[in-house]
C-alpha cells in the first residue's frame, strides 16, 4: 500500500498512462544495491502515489500561476488542458483548465515543445501549412491578472524550417529558449525573452548525437560557464542499449563547449545491463544541494522496471575532469504491481513539485524546464515517428 503524501518536495513522473510521484526526502534515503544482483532484490516501487491520467499519452506539462497543468493529445476537436491538483493522501484532483477559466485555450494545435522561463510559458508552433512547407512561430502566455492570454512572439529564422524532415530539439538554458535543428549540427538559434530577439550562435553545444541538455542549476556557475548534462542511447552488439551521459561546461556568452566530461562513475553504478531501445526512457532532474536524480523506466533486461539513482557532484580542478561523482542512492524497482495491463510504462517526464493541498507551489529549479513533444514508444515495436532511429554501437 501506497504512503500518503501530505506534504513535501516531490518528484513527478508522467508515463503513457499515470503520473506517479515519490517525495524527495523518501527518495533520498533509499540506498544502494551493494551487490548489483538487481533481480534478486526487486521490490515494489515505493510511490506515494500512482494514478490514471485523465487520458493516454499526454506529453507535455507547465507550471503557470503556481498551478501544474497537464496537455492531452491533439485531436481535429482540439487539445484538453488539464490543471492537476493534490487533494491528499493518494489523491489528486484533475479538471479542465480552460472550461473553468484557469487557462486559456492554446493559441494552435501544432506545436512541438513547451517551456518554462520564469514565470511565462512558451510554445513554439511547427505545423504544416499548405504550399508552404513547415510553419514556425513562438507565443507566450504571461500572468496578467485578471485574463492572461497568449501572445505571439518575434518568429524563429526562417533557416529553422529548410528541413521538412526533422524537428527542432528546444532546450531552455539561463532563462533563454534553444532552437537546435538537427539539419545543422554545430548551429543554434537562441531567443532572448528580454531583446525580445532571435541571435544565431555557431559551434553551439556540437556533441555528435547528444541532443538533450539539462542545467544542474544548482552548481552554479563555474567561472564564466555553467555544467550541463545530456546523454544519448548505446546500441549493444548482442541486444538492447544503454545510455551513456556526460557533462559539459558550457560558456555563458557564447554557449560553446569549454570541458566535456563522460561522467563514468554514474554510467558504470546503473545495474541492468540493457534496456529496450524502444520501451524505456531516460530522466534528469535537479534535486538542489548538487544533487541529481537520473530515472529509467521501462523494459530492464525484459523486466517492467523503475531504476532510480541519485548522485552528488562536486566541482574538481583536474586535468581530465571538473566533475566529482558520488552516487547516493541506486536501486531497481519493480512496476508490475502498479501497471497492471499487458502495457509497458515508458516514463516521458519528470519534475519537482511541491506537495501541497489544492495548491502545489513550484520549485526553484523547474524554471529551466523543458517539455518536448515525444511520439509514443511502443513495447517490442518501433517508435513510430522514426522508424529507422540509428544508435551508436559499441
Amino acid at each position: 500500500m501506497m504512503e500518503s503524501a501530505e506534504t513535501g518536495e516531490c518528484l513527478w513522473m508522467v508515463t503513457n498512462d499515470y503520473i506517479f510521484g515519490i517525495r524527495v526526502e523518501k527518495l533520498e534515503k533509499l540506498g544502494k544495491n551493494e551487490d548489483r544482483d538487481w533481480k534478486s532484490h526487486l521490490e515494489q516501487a515505493p510511490f506515494d502515489f500512482c494514478l490514471n491520467l485523465p487520458e493516454s499519452s499526454m506529453l507535455d506539462y507547465f507550471i503557470f500561476d503556481s498551478k501544474f497543468f497537464l496537455v492531452g493529445k491533439q485531436t481535429e476537436s482540439g487539445t484538453k488542458i488539464y490543471q492537476i491538483s493534490y487533494v491528499g493522501g493518494n489523491t489528486l484532483g484533475t479538471s479542465e483548465a480552460v472550461e473553468t477559466g484557469a487557462i486559456p485555450p492554446l493559441p494552435t494545435e501544432d506545436f512541438i515543445f513547451l517551456a518554462n522561463i520564469k514565470d511565462d510559458v512558451y510554445l513554439l508552433e511547427h505545423g504544416a501549412v499548405p504550399q508552404l512547407g513547415r510553419k514556425t512561430g513562438l507565443w507566450v502566455l504571461c500572468p496578467n491578472p485578471p485574463h492572461p492570454s497568449w501572445h505571439s512572439a518575434p518568429d524563429p529564422p526562417t533557416e529553422v524550417n529548410s528541413d521538412d524532415y526533422s524537428v527542432p530539439v528546444g532546450f531552455v538554458l539561463n532563462d533563454k529558449f534553444f532552437l537546435h535543428p538537427l539539419s545543422a549540427p554545430g548551429i543554434a538559434y537562441l531567443y532572448d525573452p528580454q531583446l525580445k530577439a532571435w541571435i544565431k550562435l555557431e559551434r553551439t553545444f556540437f556533441v555528435p548525437g547528444y541532443d538533450l541538455f539539462v542545467r544542474v542549476r544548482s552548481l552554479g556557475d563555474v567561472g564564466d560557464g555553467s555544467v550541463v548534462l545530456t546523454w544519448k542511447l548505446k546500441a549493444l552488439r548482442v541486444r538492447g542499449v544503454k545510455y551513456d551521459i556526460q557533462a559539459l561546461l558550457v560558456d555563458n556568452k557564447d554557449y560553446c563547449i569549454l570541458r566535456h566530461q563522460r561522467l563514468d562513475e554514474l554510467c558504470e553504478a546503473i545495474q541492468p545491463s540493457f534496456f529496450d531501445d524502444f520501451s524505456s526512457e531516460l530522466n534528469l532532474v535537479d534535486l538542489g544541494n548538487s544533487k541529481v536524480c537520473v530515472t529509467i523506466s521501462g523494459l530492464a533486461e525484459g523486466i517492467p522496471s523503475f531504476c532510480i539513482l541519485v548522485v552528488e557532484l562536486g566541482l574538481v580542478q583536474e586535468e581530465q575532469r571538473f566533475l566529482s561523482v558520488r552516487v547516493l542512492v541506486n536501486r531497481v524497482f519493480d512496476t508490475r504491481p502498479y501497471f497492471l495491463d499487458d502495457r509497458v510504462q515508458v516514463l516521458y517526464t519528470s519534475f519537482l513539485f511541491s506537495l501541497r493541498k489544492r495548491m502545489p507551489r513550484k520549485h526553484p529549479y523547474s524554471k529551466d524546464c523543458i517539455s518536448p513533444r515525444k511520439e509514443p514508444k511502443l513495447a517490442g515495436g518501433t517508435n513510430p515517428s522514426n522508424p529507422t532511429t540509428a544508435f551508436e554501437q559499441e
